[in-house]
């Protein structure tokens, strides 16, 4: 493989990439990977000033972004959000869903309160992103999405069970997008 070739195999230009919970962590990092591969990057989360300031790390890197906070936990929000995109850049190629929250807590006393905040936020929220943006990743026939899960889905760790649980579930809707959502040509 030449040299020329082993550069361009990461090269996204011309793709435009969604990252909601790009405010900090991993999905701040994705965001900023994915601008500096080429593509038009949406970091989003819920928090504005936040928002205000990957947007212009993005724009610093030389791409088109747009500064609009989501809310997971809300579906018009996130469709709000889709419905922007594809007013500013006409088409979406990849979903990053890497919100998330966590809240250690010993088991035996985590309210259902509170499990069912971090379920709805990690899993739940997902699911609503996946299914706001299905059409768009279908239409533009080569769609991709990539859902944060957690080494947490695969081992214990102490006092995080609703973080565990949660990022279980993220692996298991993975796997059923998979094989449900290729055949549309979304991976």
């Amino acid at each position: 493989m030449s040299q020329q070739a082993a550069e361009n195999i990461t090269d996204l230009t011309g793709r435009v990439a969604v990252v909601i919970g790009s405010t900090s962590g991993l999905g701040r990092t994705i965001a900023r990977g994915l601008a500096r591969a080429g593509a038009d990057v949406v970091a989003t989360g819920r928090r504005e000033d936040l928002v205000k300031e990957i947007s212009a790390e993005i724009g610093k890197l030389g791409r088109r972004t747009l500064c609009q906070t989501v809310d997971v936990a809300n579906r018009e929000s996130i469709d709000a959000l889709r419905d922007a995109v594809l007013d500013r850049f006409g088409h979406i190629d990849v979903l990053v869903n890497a919100a998330g929250r966590t809240a250690r807590t010993p088991t035996v006393a985590v309210s259902e309160d509170q499990w069912a905040s971090i379920i709805d936020t990690n899993l739940t929220g997902m699911l609503r992103a996946c299914q706001s943006f299905y059409e768009p990743l279908r239409q533009c026939g080569r769609g991709r999405i990539v859902n944060i899960a957690s080494l947490a889905s695969f081992v214990a760790f102490h006092e995080v069970a609703a973080y565990g649980v949660s990022k279980s579930g993220v692996v298991a809707l993975t796997r059923s997008l998979g094989s449900e959502w290729s055949r549309d040509a979304i991976n």
